[in-house]
């Protein structure tokens, strides 16, 4: 794999598009489905110690979603600067910048460490833990927030690695990291051998262990003398201009993660007048699609990396070049998907429930959703592209346009004349329209650049 995958600015600069963009994306796939493996594993085993650990796990994870959103925000926003600097040639600022987004992992991991522990207990009152399962919440997310230090370099760390267009070395350190947590998580667990039964705080130091992993694996790499980007470690020494070129596409992003449940809060509202098997659907929806755009994840990635450093570089007409070719490429994938999804329809509805309401609900929910698939696929490239050329602003609003501007409003209005599919009509309809708008604009952006 690594000489297949092994990518270099000059491949990204000249290479053929869409075979780069392949060599880049491959890896980052691989790491993401590995990703959605490591939180698998963990609610997995949690879940035989009980429903009160198992709900514990799960309401303690909406902390773990906003460190998870900063992370993942700020290492776009890495990604871009870094990839847009390595494409100018600009390899000792690159580095500082690397430096920058070490110093941010430092105040990231300082504020979960000291400042978490201090109001999780007032939060997860006002959400409304019961008494019961109260210890168990706080034993775990405690000792994830004395751990975050080791998830946001993981991401930010990563972050950098991505943006000089290697994403081996990230993909690795995931896998490494998913299988440490699924050997750890059942000795510390259940106390198998010689390891204590510590239950569901076990699931914590099996998930901080495999991530502290992950870690060693990226600083081997940057202490490679084939590294691209060499960090200087001068933590300390603030670059205010490298800052804010992080900030411009990370912050955005950022917000974007966490609006994003709000969209689908309120989604959920809507569905408030046709019970709660419509709302066992829409989950069950949610989650295939979740699992629909893992490769679509990789893609964008290698999109933002491939987009910045030939924007670094002045060479537009490849980034032209690359949107058209990585929207073939995510739209095809997810058409496969797609089409996987409505032939299989009411099985995989089945996995979820046997009830024959939720049942039916949810196989028309895929069905119609399926249609919107590949532009779900186009719109996530189209924001990419604005993150790769440092306009994260713009990839916020396309991103959000989406949920808040057209889905939402046009699943209320077909509501109104066709019911329950109204809703799913109309939020596939506003994927759609974000996707054509997003298309626009890209290529108006691009051109006006140029």
């Amino acid at each position: 794999m690594q000489n297949t995958f092994k990518t270099t600015p000059q491949d990204i600069l000249e290479g053929p598009v869409l075979k780069t963009l392949i060599r880049l994306a491959v890896p980052t796939i691989i790491a993401f489905i590995f990703h959605t493996g490591f939180n698998f594993v963990d609610r997995l085993f949690v879940s035989r110690l009980g429903e009160i650990q198992f709900g514990a796990v799960g309401m303690a994870f909406t902390v773990q979603v906003t460190m998870i959103a900063i992370g993942a925000g700020l290492s776009a926003g890495v990604s871009s600067l870094i990839a847009r600097l390595v494409g100018a040639g600009e390899l000792k600022q690159a580095g500082r910048a690397a430096d920058q987004a070490m110093l941010l992992v430092i105040v990231c991991s300082l504020l979960a460490t000291i400042g978490g522990p201090r109001i999780i207990e007032s939060l997860f009152t006002v959400l409304g833990a019961s008494e019961q399962m109260r210890p168990y919440i706080l034993g775990y997310i405690r000792i994830v927030l004395y751990g975050s230090l080791f998830q946001f370099f993981a991401m930010l760390g990563s972050g950098i690695l991505r943006g000089e267009g290697d994403t081996i070395t990230p993909m690795r350190a995931m896998v490494t990291g998913t299988i440490v947590n699924i050997i750890l998580d059942p000795l510390l667990i259940f106390g198998i051998g010689p390891f204590p039964a510590l239950g569901v705080q076990g699931a914590a130091i099996a998930t901080i262990t495999a991530r502290a992993v992950s870690c060693l694996i990226i600083i081997f790499a940057y202490a490679s003398q084939k590294n691209v980007v060499k960090p200087t470690y001068r933590f300390y020494d603030v670059d205010v201009r490298l800052f804010r070129g992080i900030i411009a596409v990370g912050g955005p992003t950022v917000i974007g993660h966490l609006l994003h449940p709000i969209g689908m809060s309120m989604m959920f509202f809507l569905l408030k007048p046709y019970g709660d098997a419509s709302k066992a659907a829409l989950t069950m929806g949610l989650t295939y699609q979740q699992v629909a755009i893992l490769p679509i994840i990789g893609i964008a990635a290698a999109t933002l990396t491939m987009a910045g450093q030939n924007f670094g570089a002045e060479k537009l007409n490849r980034i032209q070049s690359l949107h058209i070719k990585a929207i073939y490429f995510a739209m095809s994938v997810l058409a496969g998907v797609a089409f996987i999804f409505i032939l299989g329809s009411e099985s995989f509805a089945r996995v979820f429930s046997t009830n024959p309401e939720v049942v039916s609900i949810g196989k028309t929910l895929l069905i119609i959703a399926s249609f919107g698939y590949p532009f779900i696929g186009s719109r996530i490239v189209h924001a990419s592209i604005f993150q790769g050329i440092g306009m994260g602003v713009k990839a916020l609003i396309l991103n959000m346009s989406q949920m808040l501007f057209f889905s939402l409003p046009l699943a209320w209005f077909f509501s109104r004349w066709f019911g329950l599919d109204g809703i799913w009509w109309g939020m596939t309809a506003g994927i759609f329209i974000a996707a054509v708008i997003g298309f626009a604009w890209i290529r108006g952006t691009l051109q006006e650049l140029a």
